[in-house]
């Protein structure tokens, strides 16, 4: 398992590098119970708490994807950067091009091993193309997934 404060603080160096201006006072934490997301940043008051998942510090997950995930939550404690536009955008830009990396709005789950990725609760699949829909929350296509056309070929869903 890796160290989440050692990362943060390699990350910080980096920023402290391009003279990129981040919250002093960050908070970092592993959220164990994530599934959707890698990381998170959250602003209360005057102070900054960055939670990564835990899914991010195991060894078998790419190194990069912890440190652009980090360095993305950490570009949202700069002032102005708390959606993905504008300043925090052009901050990712001048980070990806002094290093190399591919700090983005969303990640990619290609970087995560498969066994490390939530298994769906839920599988609908299209009589038509055999395409598979993946759902993790009882909603009303799974309910009544009959009510419902596949998106690719207009085939009749149905629940596995």
């Amino acid at each position: 398992m890796r160290d989440l404060i050692s990362y943060a603080r390699q990350c910080e160096n980096m920023l402290d590098r391009l003279k990129i201006k981040y919250a002093q006072n960050i908070t970092y934490a592993v959220n164990t119970r994530a599934q959707s997301r890698l990381g998170l940043c959250k602003k209360q008051n005057d102070r900054y708490t960055v939670e990564i998942s835990a899914m991010l510090l195991d060894e078998r997950t790419a190194e990069q994807t912890l440190i652009e995930t980090v360095l993305h939550e950490q570009l949202h404690t700069c002032y102005g950067c708390m959606k993905h536009t504008g300043r925090w955008k052009m901050l990712a830009e001048k980070v990806n091009a002094a290093y190399g990396l591919n700090v983005k709005r969303a990640a990619d789950d290609e970087s995560i091993p498969e066994d490390l990725l939530p298994k769906p609760k839920y599988i609908i699949k299209c009589r038509g193309c055999g395409a598979e829909l993946h759902r993790q929350r009882l909603s009303p296509l799974v309910k009544r997934p009959n009510r419902y056309r596949c998106g690719k070929c207009g085939g009749r869903l149905y629940l596995i």
